[in-house]
């Protein structure tokens, strides 16, 4: 009788210690699985956070309308610098001299600089650096494998000028950084250089700095923007006896 009793109470203890276990690794299975998934909703947050940071700057995006900066932003950007030369022949033809760098250009597998097919001709390729390739391609430039610190500079003529009743129309842009449908800081920099008997009425959309040395006067814009710049300067010919 104690025998039996013995074994059943043994069988029994069996029995409970195997629902202890089963029981404990339950438990142990709820509590791996609670931090899982709080884990798994701090990183739904987060990329619910990210997506509406996304969406913020997104609606933040220049679409095209021109702002003048105040001063430059944080990150580089662009550097857009640009002199043309006016000469007699300018004024009976409409073409002027071009020369052209971009500095700092965004650092993509490719990229394009992109000219008005109607008002340029002879684009040449200067130099280079930090560019795996640049040809021109009809009225374009095309790069590719653009790194950091990257610089190119192109030569060209362009048919900017224009004559009507007295004034001669010198017409640039639009200057613009365009990714997708967004628009993002750019620094400009122009020269003019023009002859001594032409007289500087006006530009826009900010004042020029003027000088002369010997011969040539020059005309200076150094401006940053966002969005699409578009540039002019307005001259009339100085009369025989002013100069």
């Amino acid at each position: 009788m104690n025998a039996k009793n013995n074994a059943h109470n043994g069988v029994a203890s069996r029995a409970g210690a195997k629902i202890l276990v089963i029981l404990l690794l339950l438990l142990t299975a709820v509590v791996s699985v609670m931090p899982a998934s709080s884990s798994e909703a701090v990183d739904d947050g987060s990329v619910i956070d990210k997506e509406a940071a996304l969406e913020q700057r997104a609606r933040e995006v220049n679409e095209g309308e021109l702002q003048l900066l105040d001063k430059p932003p944080e990150a580089a950007a662009h550097n857009h610098q640009n002199r043309l030369m006016i000469t007699e022949q300018s004024l009976s033809d409409g073409w002027v001299t071009m020369y052209q760098c971009h500095s700092d250009l965004d650092k993509v597998s490719a990229s394009q600089i992109v000219y008005n097919q109607d008002r340029i001709r002879n684009i040449k390729v200067l130099s280079s650096h930090n560019i795996g390739s640049a040809r021109v391609e009809g009225h374009t430039v095309q790069m590719t494998d653009i790194e950091a610190e990257s610089k190119i500079c192109i030569s060209a003529d362009k048919r900017a000028l224009s004559y009507e009743k007295g004034r001669y129309y010198l017409k640039l842009g639009p200057f613009m950084r365009r990714f997708l449908d967004g628009y993002y800081p750019m620094h400009v920099q122009v020269e003019v250089c023009y002859p001594v008997f032409l007289q500087l009425l006006s530009t826009s959309p900010v004042e020029a700095l003027q000088h002369t040395r010997g011969k040539t006067s020059y005309a200076d814009i150094d401006i940053w923007v966002v969005g699409k710049l578009d540039i002019e300067l307005v001259f009339s010919s100085k009369l025989p006896e002013d100069y």
